[in-house]
């Protein structure tokens, strides 16, 4: 989509496939690419650097003061070397927008150097598949820059939601995201397989079809708030869970760990309740077990 760019000089830092969407997005909406920073040339940078008009560059120098923005499009445990690389050669007030997945506690030591350097961070989260959807994929941001992050790309037509937090923030919900989606991955792959064995796959769909109509919000705190009352007997089904799985040949690895979960519930009486309680209380429980029991607490001799 080509929109009056509310950025001008944007360089790019990367040449994988997000740096590809994106900067295909960038000079799509009027934006010029100047430079491509990437730590060594290959077939694949040069094709983009034509493609883009662009120069490639091993470093970042007095040059990119005439910037107005970054983007930086490589792995998680680049973005802070890169960050520290680039950022004092911007001026002040250059949008320095992260796309990495970073850990969230290295996106908050960007935001300290960017403030250094008057440089406005935008923290990035791609929350869906760029090769299906591109540079329209939906966005979380946070941090100074979010804002202006944000009125880009959504100019673009990419949904992006502001949070008002710092940077860092929006890595944060998309791991909570991740630790979700994959634990559902993980676990269904399990499940449909001993279905497959047990010849039940198409009416296991139809069983869990209550699920669907819940809400998973809904049965994510019912779950939270039922769980100190039946964990104990919910531990036992997951027993006859692993034994149909070793019966089908099937090694239980996702059910372990689900009834590593159950089996600690049952061995910890904080962890037990004679009636439901609520959300907020529930959780309250969960989290002082847990933080009580973390080796971590007891190295600092108290709960983190």
């Amino acid at each position: 989509m080509t929109t009056t760019p509310l950025l001008h000089r944007v360089a790019l830092v990367g040449a994988g496939e997000v740096a590809h969407f994106y900067g295909a997005a960038l000079t799509s909406a009027g934006v010029q690419v100047p430079f491509i920073l990437v730590r060594r040339e290959s077939a694949v940078a040069r094709e983009l650097a034509e493609q883009l008009g662009a120069q490639l560059c091993r470093q970042a120098d007095a040059r990119w003061r005439d910037l107005d923005g970054v983007l930086s499009a490589v792995t998680g445990t680049q973005a802070g070397a890169v960050a520290r690389a680039v950022m004092p050669c911007l001026m002040t007030g250059a949008l320095y927008m992260d796309l990495c997945t970073a850990e969230p506690q290295d996106m908050e030591g960007m935001a300290v150097l960017a403030q250094q350097y008057g440089v406005e961070l935008a923290d990035l989260a791609i929350m869906g598949s760029v090769p299906a959807t591109g540079a329209q994929t939906a966005l979380l941001a946070a941090g100074q820059g979010a804002g202006r992050a944000a009125a880009f790309w959504r100019a673009q037509g990419a949904p992006v939601r502001v949070l008002p937090g710092q940077a860092g923030d929006a890595m944060r919900l998309k791991l909570l995201r991740s630790l979700m989606t994959k634990g559902l991955e993980a676990l269904g792959i399990e499940n449909l397989m001993l279905a497959e064995r047990m010849g039940l796959r198409a009416e296991l769909y139809e069983v869990l079809e209550d699920l669907n109509q819940r809400g998973l919000q809904d049965f994510m705190e019912s779950c939270l708030r039922s769980h100190l009352v039946h964990g104990v007997r919910r531990r036992d089904e997951v027993l006859q869970v692993r034994r149909q799985l070793e019966l089908a040949g099937i090694a239980p690895r996702v059910t372990n760990g689900v009834l590593d979960f159950f089996e600690h519930t049952a061995q910890t009486a904080s962890l037990q309740r004679d009636q439901v309680v609520g959300t907020e209380e529930s959780l309250e429980a969960f989290l002082e077990e847990a933080l009580c029991s973390s080796p971590r607490s007891s190295l600092l001799g108290k709960p983190v």
